[in-house]
C-alpha cells in the first residue's frame, strides 16, 4: 500500500467519524448539557462547603545571633527553624492544649487531619491553615493554635523565637466545592464519552440499509434497488388498480 492510499484511508474514516458526530450530534450535546448540570446543582446542593482560616507566624534566630544585627547566617537559621515549627505545630503537645481551649469540641486527630502549615516562599514566615465546613470554627481553631503554638514550640525547641503577625479573619467565600470547575469537567467528560460511544456503536454496526452504505462500504456501483413499499402505499396502488378496472 502506497503513502496516497493510506492517506486516502485515513481520510475516509475521519469523514466517517464526522459524519457519525454529525449524525448524533443533538443526543451528545443534550446529555453533555444534563451531565454539567447535574454536577453543579450536586456540588451546589449536596457537597458541604469547606472554609479555610489563615494566620502567619514570624520565627526569627535570636537565641543564635553573636551580635545585635542580623546576618544571612542568621536568616537562614531561621528558615531552617520554620520546617520545625511547623513538624511540632502538628503535634499533640500542641493540640491537645488548643482543643481544650476550645472546650473539646474537636478533637486534635480532627485538627491534625485538616490543619497545615508551610513557609512562604521559603522565608522565615509560614502560614497556619485550617480547613473545615463550619468558618467560625476554622476560625476559631486557627486563633486558639496562634495564642498556644509559639510558646508551647519555643518551649520544646528552646531556640529561636516565634511571633503572630496576621491573625484569621472568618472566612465568607468556600474554597470547595468549586462548582463551575466541576460542571466544566463533568460536561466534558460527558462529552467525550458519549462522543465516544456513538462512534463505537456506528462503526461496530456493518449492516447496510441503504444505497449509500452499499457504496461507502464497498467500491462497487449499484445496479439497481427495490424500492421499500409500505401497508399504505401497497393499499393506495391496489385502489389505484381497483379503480381502472
Amino acid at each position: 500500500m502506497n503513502e496516497r492510499e493510506k492517506n486516502q484511508e485515513y481520510t475516509i474514516s475521519v469523514v466517517q467519524i464526522l459524519k457519525i458526530l454529525k449524525k448524533y450530534l443533538i443526543p451528545i450535546l443534550i446529555i453533555t448539557i444534563v451531565a454539567g448540570a447535574a454536577a453543579y446543582v450536586i456540588s451546589a446542593k449536596f457537597i458541604k462547603p469547606k472554609y479555610r482560616a489563615e494566620a502567619m507566624i514570624y520565627v526569627s534566630a535570636k537565641d543564635y545571633m553573636q551580635s545585635g544585627q542580623v546576618t544571612t547566617s542568621d536568616l537562614s537559621i531561621a528558615k531552617q527553624l520554620v520546617n520545625t515549627y511547623a513538624i511540632i505545630l502538628k503535634t499533640d503537645n500542641v493540640l491537645n492544649e488548643v482543643c481544650e481551649s476550645l472546650g473539646n469540641q474537636i478533637t486534635a486527630a480532627k485538627i491534625r487531619a485538616n490543619l497545615s502549615a508551610a513557609s512562604v516562599n521559603n522565608t522565615e514566615v509560614f502560614t497556619v491553615s485550617y480547613v473545615d465546613t463550619n468558618p467560625e470554627r476554622a476560625t476559631a481553631v486557627v486563633n486558639a493554635i496562634a495564642d498556644i503554638a509559639p510558646e508551647k514550640i519555643i518551649e520544646v525547641v528552646k531556640a529561636g523565637d516565634a511571633s503572630v503577625i496576621s491573625r484569621p479573619k472568618t472566612p465568607t467565600s468556600p474554597i470547595s466545592p468549586n462548582k463551575t470547575r466541576n460542571a466544566a469537567i463533568a460536561a466534558l467528560a460527558a462529552l467525550a464519552l458519549s462522543a465516544a460511544v456513538f462512534i463505537l456503536i456506528s462503526l461496530l454496526d456493518t449492516r447496510i440499509r441503504t444505497t449509500e452504505d452499499l457504496t461507502e462500504s464497498f467500491d462497487y456501483p449499484v445496479l439497481g434497488s427495490i424500492p421499500t413499499i409500505t401497508a399504505d402505499i401497497a393499499a393506495a396502488e391496489i385502489a389505484e388498480d381497483e379503480e381502472d378496472d
